[in-house]
């Protein structure tokens, strides 16, 4: 099967008051095994205050390049399995930067100040640093597990939210010092000196979320959905899905909620008598997630129920039901 493609790209501040737009793009792409006859990297520039667009250059790659991103006023692009950073010359883009350590390919970025997460195809998500005085692309720390990546986020400056193909998402967090260690280190020979762990990084990420959807999520965005309110991880489905993930920020809220899904648990049975909890941890064992569409289902049930689960939760059943509601419309607003 063979394709062409273009994949966009945000906006690139390159000088002071010229803005740049780049496009990726793969002619002759053969999915299966993957290959290209070459790829392009092709660089406009706006005008007429954005509303045209006039063709600078374009710079020939050789392999794949599945995703781009601005960075630090220059280009970061996962093309195949190397990590580069291209910045804009006169007749092509000029290659930086390059990190080819890579088990696959890589499909997500996602960069805050000189640290880069990497979505790797197979072998889940990478942290890397770019470091300006030696100019080196350095990664410092991974997963524990191999994941098939989808999609990726960044949810803080040390934790990221990501999806695989088998219908999880999953929230990883990298330690607090680690990150500190590493952003002291102004050449970067004190990650380079450290010895791996388990065949990789030296620094591991340790997960602190996992749930099973059970649609192959495609996009994950932090965003607000109501005016003032908190942030919430919204995410998409290949099959429709839209759900978001809703941080809980005291711990009333993380025991009422808790204890009404095990109650759920047990009298709302599945269709086809499959266990909950074995499904939402279908390939993980579920970890900090609440699932609040079962929880939604209280509604549903029987007076005598409701006022059981209720009286376990030393709550009236009209309590019960305006909780759940403030907690989903403080979240989505619907």
């Amino acid at each position: 099967m063979r394709w062409h493609s273009l994949w966009p790209l945000f906006r690139l501040v390159l000088e002071e008051g010229n803005c740049t737009l780049s496009l990726a793009q793969r002619p002759d792409t053969l999915v299966t095994p993957r290959s290209c006859t070459s790829g392009f990297l092709r660089t406009y520039k706006f005008l007429e205050d954005g509303t045209a667009l006039e063709l600078v250059h374009k710079t020939e790659t050789d392999d794949v390049p599945l995703i781009i991103m601005a960075f630090q006023g220059r280009l970061v692009a996962g093309v195949g399995k190397a990590l580069r950073i291209y910045e804009i010359g006169k007749k092509k883009l000029l290659r930086k930067a390059e990190n080819k350590t890579f088990s696959s390919t890589i499909v997500t970025l996602n960069t805050q100040g000189s640290r880069i997460l990497v979505g790797d195809m197979q072998d889940s998500i990478y942290f890397a640093v770019y470091k300006a005085p030696e100019n080196r692309l350095l990664i410092f720390a991974d997963d524990t597990q191999p994941r098939w990546i989808v999609a990726s986020t960044m949810v803080d400056y040390y934790t990221v939210a990501a999806s695989d193909r088998f219908g999880n998402i999953f929230v990883n967090r990298l330690d607090s010092k680690v990150s500190e260690q590493v952003d002291d280190d102004p050449t970067g020979a004190g990650i380079l000196h450290e010895k791996g762990q388990l065949m990789g990084a030296p620094h591991k990420t340790k997960m602190i979320c996992h749930f099973h959807v059970g649609d192959l999520v495609t996009s994950i965005h932090r965003v607000s959905l109501v005016a003032g309110g908190r942030e919430v991880l919204l995410y998409t489905g290949l099959h429709g899905t839209i759900g978001i993930l809703v941080p809980f920020v005291s711990k009333e809220d993380v025991d009422f909620i808790s204890t009404l899904e095990q109650h759920m648990r047990t009298e709302q049975g599945s269709l086809v008598g499959r266990d909950h909890l074995a499904w939402r941890g279908y390939y993980v064992p579920v970890k900090a997630v609440v699932d609040g569409d079962l929880c939604e289902t209280y509604a549903r049930l029987s007076g005598s129920k409701q006022s059981a689960i209720a009286g376990e939760l030393d709550r009236s059943v009209g309590e019960v039901l305006k909780k759940l509601e403030q907690l989903r419309i403080t979240a989505s607003g619907v």
